[in-house]
């Protein structure tokens, strides 16, 4: 009696869902006392049941994994592959503009897509001007044409932000005695210019910006703007959307 009272209560302390659990043969009871003995087995698991500890359900524990690794920033975001860049609005090729292209199809060493896929974001006067093309939006190019001379490069965008918002900056090209520096932005929020407690130095081209529209609905903003080389120019000059949205110093260039 005494094996079967200790076999009873191991049984007891571990899970009755267990098949290899099972209760010893009771001895012989009186026919009163058996629907007793019967109803226990019932009994007992749901007792057991009610105050055994529970494995954690993977539902309850699945939330808890975001905060122990928050959601990068904008400046680890990887960008979508997806191309080739569209023009948008002013930013597509008209008849006006194929000098240009025809200056930077003679002088290019990386092939020039297809007109309706190069990006126009500046027309300067006298065969001047830049554009741009992006065969998917980890890439780009930019043409920076003056007196019917093109000087173009391509390279990929950083892997990470500078800033909120801004892709790269860089310095575009030199010609002669100027500089262009070349910002792409992501998003909208143009047309873009400058600001600051002063004045553009003197010699401060403006503003040009361009629309790139890729399949998924991304968009990026490529700007052009020059200034001449080696000049010194307050550092208070920003460059911000028209809504306020995107700023960035004029000068500072992120990458290369």
């Amino acid at each position: 009696m005494g094996r079967t009272a200790v076999a009873a209560a191991g049984c007891g302390l571990v899970m009755v869902a267990t098949a290899s659990c099972a209760m010893p043969p009771a001895p012989p009871m009186s026919p009163g006392a058996q629907p007793a003995a019967a109803s226990a087995p019932s009994h007992s698991p749901s007792h057991s049941a009610s105050h055994a500890p529970k494995p954690p359900s993977p539902s309850v524990s699945a939330p808890a994994s975001p905060s122990l690794s928050p959601t990068p920033a904008p400046a680890s975001e990887p960008p979508t592959r997806s191309g080739p860049a569209e023009p948008v609005g002013d930013g597509k090729v008209t008849a006006a503009d194929l000098p240009l292209l025809t200056a930077v199809r003679r002088a290019s060493a990386a092939p020039v897509p297809d007109d309706d896929a190069v990006i126009v974001i500046n027309r300067g006067p006298e065969g001047a001007g830049e554009l741009a093309w992006m065969p998917d939006d980890r890439n780009y190019c930019l043409a920076v044409i003056r007196e019917a001379r093109a000087e173009t490069g391509c390279k990929p965008l950083p892997t990470s932000w500078a800033r909120i918002g801004i892709r790269l900056v860089t310095k575009g090209g030199t010609t002669g005695a100027r500089t262009v520096f070349f910002a792409v932005v992501d998003g909208g929020h143009g047309p873009y210019g400058y600001q600051g407690a002063t004045a553009p130095g003197p010699g401060m081209g403006p503003v040009h910006d361009a629309t790139a529209a890729f399949a998924p609905g991304r968009t990026l903003s490529l700007l052009t703007y020059e200034r001449p080389t080696g000049a010194g120019t307050p550092g208070d000059h920003y460059i911000c959307s028209a809504d306020n949205a995107i700023c960035f110093p004029a000068l500072d260039a992120y990458v290369g």
